[in-house]
């Protein structure tokens, strides 16, 4: 095979010219289109699908084919289908191009700040008057590093296989479209930016200041030292001006990132004078707990995968146009789904999963071990794959059935459990009991489209909790903008970071009977 051949992906309507041989995943990435492979591109999620529009693909070989088990009808992997000749693919999603784009065109803003929340799933911006305090824009787009894999061990093994440019080409490539779209929301450009802090986990943090993260991919975890001030470089390839004064926020300890601390700030937990808990969701979820006596913070992470981030399952996806963000069942068994924006159901976010399985939990369609049973209201909606696997359609759409089989019910319960451990063992670690806490506060972009009441009713938390659950949205991000309009505070912020109780649950000896005992889907 010689030369290059086109290859299309609709709708975006972009072309790239390849060498012969390549995955279509491969392709994606040179073209600046965002296809999630949630494991890596190792063929074995099946979340990848394209179909082919025109031309034609490799036949699939034998790893393909085992991966295309788990996929939708008439599909394609692109990580593992190879491209020949000119074709034209459509990813099952609705991926957007990620390319730098041309500055917004609008009115300079000259007391402009802007908080940027670095997620391993998406990335946020803000944009705040300095003035007046007023926020004027707010974004998020897709992080473009997903086609390296949904969760940050995946992004590890890829910095330390070669990819670690790549890597952080994508993470400063998806700054950069979360400001432009926040400043074209907000009519302005970004020429007069006088700050911005970006807060991230701490393997977004370090592979966005291309630190070698080989040091997170096994125990003890230590995080590189990151770089505090964002260099004049780094901020013009951000389409920022260079005089710009920015700022990455540190790690407090191990995973837990710069966006915990963040979140902190946000929820008024650095001063807290009462016990709080703070828990961020997402494929590394954050603890924190506050208020705990004269000990600070109180802090860990907990590796629950990424079904909190609607990856990793069957119909899974991000919290995007198309997610189903909750699941309703009438008494009379007819189903209906909220879904972000006016189209039809595509997937499956990470809220809309914890509520299918709480619906489904409360019909008796699954048992308190999280074993599926086809007896039922819904009984008619149930199926087998072709493995034989328990799985029921919730809903039809253009793609084939919204379904949730018995693997996303576990991967689900995995998530549940590594979080609900991981709670245990920080509040114990802090002397706290379930039934002192003041505020317990859920965060992030699965928290704000969360009913409380199914972390209840599925012992995420403690069933002892006895004040409400409030979700508080994308705390990190509010907390970077704060942070940006005062920098003071990241002096301070950052003192009762370095003061701060960090709890390893891979050297807790009781991690482990927790875990177990959290497995559970019921409230504990």
């Amino acid at each position: 095979m010689s030369g290059r051949v086109p290859i299309t992906f609709e709708p975006a309507g972009v072309t790239v010219l390849v060498t012969p041989g390549g995955t279509v995943l491969e392709a994606a990435r040179k073209a600046g289109i965002l296809l999630p492979a949630p494991c890596g591109g190792r063929g074995i999620c099946g979340a990848c699908g394209v179909r082919v529009l025109e031309g034609v693909l490799v036949e699939p070989d034998a790893e393909e084919a085992d991966g295309l088990r788990r996929a939708r009808p008439g599909v394609r992997l692109a990580c593992r289908a190879r491209v020949v000749s000119a074709v034209t693919v459509r990813p099952l999603g609705v991926p957007a191009p990620l390319g730098a784009g041309s500055a917004p065109r609008g009115r300079a803003c000259r007391t402009l700040v802007a908080g940027v929340d670095l997620g391993t799933t998406s990335v946020a911006a803000v944009l705040v008057d300095s003035a007046s305090g007023v926020e004027v824009g707010r974004a998020s787009v897709p992080n473009a590093q997903q086609s390296y894999g949904a969760d940050v061990v995946s992004r590890i093994g890829g910095a330390g296989s070669g990819a670690a440019d790549a890597l952080r080409d994508d993470a400063e490539k998806s700054v950069r479209a979360a400001l432009k779209d926040a400043a074209d929301s907000a009519g302005c450009d970004l020429a007069g930016l006088q700050r911005v802090v970006i807060a991230g986990n701490t393997v977004m943090a370090a592979l966005l200041a291309a630190d070698d993260v080989s040091s997170l991919g096994h125990h003890p975890f230590r995080p590189p030292a990151i770089r505090e001030s964002i260099p004049a470089e780094v901020l013009m390839r951000l389409g920022l001006p260079a005089e710009t004064h920015g700022i990455v926020l540190q790690p407090i300890a191990g995973f837990v990132g710069g966006d915990a601390l963040a979140a902190t700030v946000a929820a008024g937990m650095v001063d807290a004078r009462e016990p709080m808990l703070l828990v961020d969701f997402g494929t590394n979820a954050e603890i924190v707990l506050a208020g705990a006596g004269d000990s600070g913070l109180t802090v860990s992470s907990a590796a629950a995968g990424p079904a909190f981030e609607g990856m990793g399952i069957t119909c899974g996806g991000p919290a995007a146009e198309g997610a189903v963000t909750r699941v309703r069942v009438s008494e009379e068994g007819s189903i209906a789904l909220d879904v972000i924006g006016d189209v039809a159901p595509l997937w499956f976010s990470g809220s809309g999963l914890v509520s299918a399985v709480a619906r489904l939990r409360q019909l008796g369609h699954i048992d308190a071990s999280g074993l599926m049973h086809e007896e039922g209201p819904l009984q008619a909606r149930f199926r087998r794959t072709d493995e034989g696997i328990v799985a029921i359609a919730l809903a039809e759409n253009g793609d084939g059935c919204l379904v949730l089989t018995q693997l996303d019910v576990r991967a689900l319960q995995l998530a549940k459990s590594a979080v609900r451990a991981g709670i245990e063992r920080v509040l114990a670690a802090g002397g706290v009991s379930p039934s002192d806490l003041a505020h317990v506060l859920v965060a992030g972009a699965f928290g704000s489209a969360l009913d409380p009441l199914d972390l209840r009713e599925l012992g995420v938390l403690p069933a002892q909790v006895r004040v409400p659950v409030v979700c508080v949205g994308n705390a990190a991000l509010d907390g970077a903008a704060a942070l940006a309009l005062d920098p003071s505070l990241v002096e301070l912020a950052g003192q009762v970071a370095r003061a701060a109780t960090h709890v390893d649950l891979a050297l807790d000896p009781a991690f482990n009977a927790s875990l177990l005992g959290a497995t559970e889907l019921s409230p504990l």
